[in-house]
């Protein structure tokens, strides 16, 4: 017997509750009563939610499962697309949606539209009839989805101007602990939600952790926002601590953002005042979480979120502190037999990185090359959101935006984090309320939880080579060491001797 497959499609999930599943199954069984030489193939490929306006079926979908099939052989030649219409393969442009017809048909398998039974072979392609009606439907279905697309962009730029100018409620759509009251005109707070909220603001004041706050939250079985117990993680904290939604603003996606789109104020009920919400902002830009209230002041990592492993990247850790034992530096992935980076005598590594750099960073670094970098990183920037501009013009445009949209994800990450290096340059620059670095005593708690503060504003990244004992010092405004050695102690005339025989921002010894 020949073979025939199906293909089924609809648009919106909401499509799901209706009848359009429903009859195109109906219709396929129609047709092969009616044709008893075919069998329906094991196989249906479906795209159930899955819109064919930009082609997205085509990219990731059922539809590219077949046409991987077709393209390596797997289905025979001779066999038929049982399709409801030639909109259920392709509502784009013309020229996009014709060519899919066509690569089906030249590996010689036949293409049936059920709504009006007709059958195309790989001979359509020679019949002017045939192409002129092909091109006809794939430019009504093109124009239905242009249509519905413009009417529902209008529909969105009406609602947000009533929501600027009036307040007026946009969609149901809000944050957790936020519902819609049921004539649709305001908004209400879930109670229940909000202390939670107002529970973690409190914590994170207090310098806790994003990590020691899950841990608070998940032993006493407090319910996510989403009403599930005990499954908070660090990164919904984070989101939450950074929500703007939270002192009333609506703030729209970075792509929303490039087409011009602006923040909303006033739109949410503030559960917050400005202030709380950006005293917790700063603490970004020195997150040690909570202050060790053990008694030795050993146990202060002065490098912590700053040292770095040079095999696998991990965040080093102290391990083995017991009085006035310094311990060592460990990196945490060596516990989990994923890095095999030994262990490296904390006390060598101090002394040589805090006293012979960090208490010395002024001689080595200029405040030109401070201001080099901030221009630097504006520049870059600026740079970036044109890039994201283009790409997300090309996204409307491009068949398979998987790689553009990858590209997209990392130009926005670089961006936020230009944009907190620039902080945290302009926070450097401010007075620092602080005694002379060269003066600390590293034995008492205040002054090593200063000297980390500092070492924070100073270095941007170490990364640690604990078999050759080298490491590569990333300063905050651009400078590096690279290769430092952490055997022998360097004068300051020896560093700034190195200094004439820079290499752009690095110097290597």
């Amino acid at each position: 017997m020949k073979a025939a497959i199906a293909y089924l499609r609809f648009s919106s999930p909401s499509q799901g509750d209706g009848d359009s599943l429903k009859r195109q199954k109906k219709l396929i069984d129609e047709w092969l009563k009616v044709h008893p030489e075919y069998q329906l193939d094991d196989t249906t490929y479906e795209d159930l939610g899955l819109s064919a306006f930009k082609g997205k079926h085509a990219d990731s979908g059922a539809f590219a499962d077949f046409m991987d099939a077709l393209n390596h052989g797997v289905i025979a030649a001779g066999t038929v697309l049982l399709i409801e219409s030639l909109d259920r393969l392709s509502r784009e442009k013309i020229g996009d949606a014709t060519e899919r017809l066509k690569r089906i048909l030249i590996c010689d398998v036949d293409v049936v539209t059920l709504c009006d039974n007709t059958h195309y072979t790989k001979e359509s392609l020679n019949d002017p009839y045939a192409i002129i009606k092909a091109i006809l439907i794939a430019q009504r279905a093109n124009e239905e989805s242009e249509i519905k697309s413009s009417r529902v962009k209008a529909s969105w730029r009406r609602k947000r101007e009533e929501a600027e100018k009036t307040g007026t409620i946009m969609t149901r759509a809000c944050p957790r602990w936020l519902r819609v009251s049921e004539d649709r005109k305001s908004f209400e707070v879930i109670e229940e939600n909000v202390s939670t909220i107002i529970k973690i603001f409190d914590l994170r004041k207090e310098n806790a952790s994003l990590h020691r706050i899950t841990k608070y939250l998940n032993d006493r079985n407090i319910k996510t926002l989403s009403g599930v117990e005990g499954q908070w993680h660090p990164s919904s904290i984070q989101k939450i601590l950074s929500n703007k939604a939270l002192i009333g603003i609506c703030t729209p996606s970075y792509r929303a953002r490039n087409q011009g789109l602006t923040e909303i104020h006033n739109y949410y009920p503030k559960i917050l005042s400005d202030e709380s919400f950006f005293e917790i902002q700063e603490l970004r830009l020195a997150p040690f979480g909570r202050v060790v209230v053990k008694e030795n002041p050993l146990l202060i990592n002065l490098l912590r979120t700053i040292l770095r492993c040079r095999y696998c990247n991990s965040t080093m850790i102290v391990t083995s502190v017991s009085g006035s034992h310094h311990g060592y530096y460990a990196c945490p992935m060596k516990r989990l037999h994923r890095c095999s980076a030994p262990l490296i005598k904390r006390e060598m590594v101090d002394d040589i990185i805090i006293g012979c750099v960090l208490f010395n960073a002024r001689e080595f670094e200029s405040e030109p090359l401070n201001v080099d970098k901030t221009i630097q990183l504006n520049s870059r920037n600026v740079e970036v959101m044109l890039e994201i501009k283009n790409l997300i013009s090309a996204i409307k445009l491009a068949p398979d935006v998987s790689s553009l949209a990858d590209e997209l994800r990392l130009l926005d990450k670089e961006f936020k984090r230009n944009e907190t290096a620039l902080q945290v340059i302009m926070s450097r620059n401010k007075k620092m309320n602080i005694k002379n670095i060269q003066d600390m005593d590293l034995q008492k708690k205040d002054d090593r939880e200063q000297c980390r503060n500092y070492a924070y504003k100073t270095f941007q990244t170490i990364t640690i080579d604990t078999v050759a004992k080298k490491c590569n010092i990333h300063f905050i405004t651009g400078l590096c060491f690279n290769n430092f050695p952490l055997t022998k102690t360097l004068t300051v005339s020896s560093i700034k001797n190195a200094l004439l025989y820079i290499d752009g921002e690095t110097v290597y010894f």
